[in-house]
Formats: C-alpha cells, sequence, structure tokens
C-alpha cells in the first residue's frame, strides 16, 4: 500500500527522504532481478519467465518432436532464452540511469502508489532504451539458429505473409525481446513487492521507517 503526504510527514520524513528511500528500494530490486535473470538458465530454467516459441512454431515443434525433426525449432527456443540471459546485464546501467533522474515527485508519487509502482515506473522510463539494446543480440540468435530462414520459408509455404507485418527476423527478435523485458520487469516487480512487505529486505533506516 502506498503512504499520504500526511502520513510521511507523522514518520517524520521529508519528500527528499521518500526520494532517498524509493532510489534504494529500486537499485536494490534492479540489481537482483538483473543477477537472477543473467545467469545461465535465468531464463530457460524458470518457469515463470522462460521464453516460449510463437505460438504457431510451438505447435509445430510439437508436431516434429516426435518424430525427432524438431531440432531447429528446439535450438531456437533454447538460444531464444540464452540470448535473454546474454542480454540481461545490459539493463542495469539503464535502470541505474532511470533512478538517478527520478525527481522529488516522481518519488512522492512512486511512495503514494501501489506495491509495484516503483516497477511501473522504470517500465515507463526505461522500455525503449532496454528494447534497443536487447533487439541487437535477440536477433542474431534467431539468425544463427537458421530459425529465421526456417521461419520465412515456412511463412511463404503456407501462404501467410499477410498476417505478419514484418520480415521474419524482425519479427522474431521483437517477440522474443518483449518477453525478455517481460521476464525482467516481472522479477524488479518482485523485489520491490519483498522490500515494501518484508522488514529483512529493508536495509537501511530510511528504508525501515518508510516501510517497517
Amino acid at each position: 500500500m502506498g503512504l499520504s503526504e500526511e502520513a510521511l510527514a507523522k514518520l517524520g520524513l521529508s519528500d527528499k527522504d521518500a526520494q532517498s528511500g524509493l532510489r534504494q528500494i529500486l537499485k536494490q530490486g534492479t540489481e537482483a532481478a538483473v543477477t537472477r535473470l543473467s545467469q545461465t538458465n535465468g531464463y530457460w530454467n524458470d518457469s515463470a519467465v522462460r521464453i516460449p516459441l510463437p505460438k504457431t512454431l510451438a505447435q509445430t515443434q510439437k508436431l516434429l518432436k516426435p518424430i525427432g525433426q524438431s531440432s531447429v525449432l528446439d535450438d531456437l527456443h533454447l538460444r531464444m532464452n540464452r540470448a535473454a540471459e546474454t542480454a540481461a546485464p545490459v539493463a542495469k546501467g539503464l535502470f541505474v540511469d532511470a533512478i538517478q533522474s527520478m525527481t522529488i515527485k516522481d518519488a512522492v508519487g512512486i511512495v503514494k502508489g501501489g506495491n509495484t509502482s516503483g516497477t511501473d515506473y522504470l517500465k515507463k522510463t526505461t522500455t525503449p532504451r532496454l528494447t534497443t539494446a536487447f533487439t541487437p543480440p535477440m536477433q542474431s540468435a534467431m539468425q544463427a539458429t537458421g530459425a529465421v530462414d526456417y521461419f520465412d520459408r515456412a511463412i511463404r509455404r503456407n501462404n501467410l505473409q499477410s498476417y505478419f507485418k514484418t520480415d521474419a527476423k524482425t519479427y522474431l527478435g521483437d517477440y522474443a525481446v518483449g518477453l525478455a523485458l517481460q521476464g525482467l520487469f516481472h522479477y524488479v516487480g518482485t523485489e520491490e513487492v519483498a522490500i515494501r512487505r518484508d522488514p529483512a529486505k529493508r536495509t537501511t533506516d530510511i528504508l525501515k521507517t518508510l516501510f517497517g
């Protein structure tokens, strides 16, 4: 739950204290999320954030697996997640920039907001730059598996060109990047909620006073 300005005043906290506390929460939360997901299997072994194949490819994979013909799609599936794990550390610097740029007005709004309002702020301020940073490694992973060519051939063979607004490489890259960022923000939000609710997570005096 958020705190009102009156509640902040009763705690003896200024708007600047709120800004400092929120910066600490978001720094702690983003570092934990990036560390978690940038490990090998950070995405791949986590059912909450593992990036699935696009539905049409997943259906094809399911049909081909019993006859041992799904290796290209199996490789693509793994590499999409490996690419997300490789790209995750790039997010750290962008998160730090956004946190440092947070104004007192932003911070007070976040403190007064819901349990993931800080995560929502980061999502709004960093998603365009994160998308730019994540796209090259994702597209490289798609290309390296041969899956881009495979997907392109499948589209043409089944006359599905009208269903896709971009080429196969761009489509697969955009799809994977979107879900990679969704997974990243999932754990930033999880950490923010934990810090707000769990006394053991409040590692500074301001956080203890703000959410104690």
